[in-house]
């Protein structure tokens, strides 16, 4: 079965959501819309004639790739070089693939990362909790000399 997409149905380009809107729509401050807009990052953004942005869905999600991009690391450079690649249609399929793939083998580094800070933390939570628990002296104090259990690493 194929997933649907998280952009699915956003090609309206009605204008009609204020920089807040689109902020809480998003899970972002304003500041980091308005920032993704002055990059360039978000095209055909409408103005009023008071100059205040008014974002439509298709604005919307084009501000979901540039924001998904932008959390896995890729520079705002980058960003926008996907975004004019996009603009140009099929024929940069490669190059955006390209970017795509490495953007997710980086990601998939920093999940591994992430997982084994997780386990050293859990690994010291349920040190903690036996302490607490148990109420005896700390003997995984990197403060002190010994320190013979900082990690699971070192237990094994």
């Amino acid at each position: 079965m194929k997933k649907e997409s998280s952009i699915a149905g956003l090609t309206d380009r009605t204008p009609r959501y204020t920089v807040k809107e689109m902020a809480e729509k998003m899970n972002l401050t304003t500041y980091a819309v308005r920032y993704y807009d002055n990059a360039g990052l978000i095209p055909d953004v409408e103005r009023t004639s008071g100059n205040i942005r008014l974002f439509s869905d298709y604005n919307l999600a084009w501000l979901k790739i540039v924001h998904c991009l932008r959390s896995t690391g890729l520079p705002v450079t980058e960003v926008r070089r996907y975004i004019e690649m996009c603009r140009e249609g099929d024929s940069t399929i490669p190059e955006r693939a390209a970017l795509i793939f490495e953007q997710e083998k980086k990601l998939k580094e920093q999940l591994d990362e992430l997982h084994r800070q997780m386990e050293i933390l859990e690994y010291k939570k349920h040190y903690y909790e036996e302490l607490l628990a148990s109420k005896s002296k700390d003997r995984c104090n990197p403060a002190n000399l010994q320190e013979p259990n900082i990690s699971p690493e070192k237990d094994k």
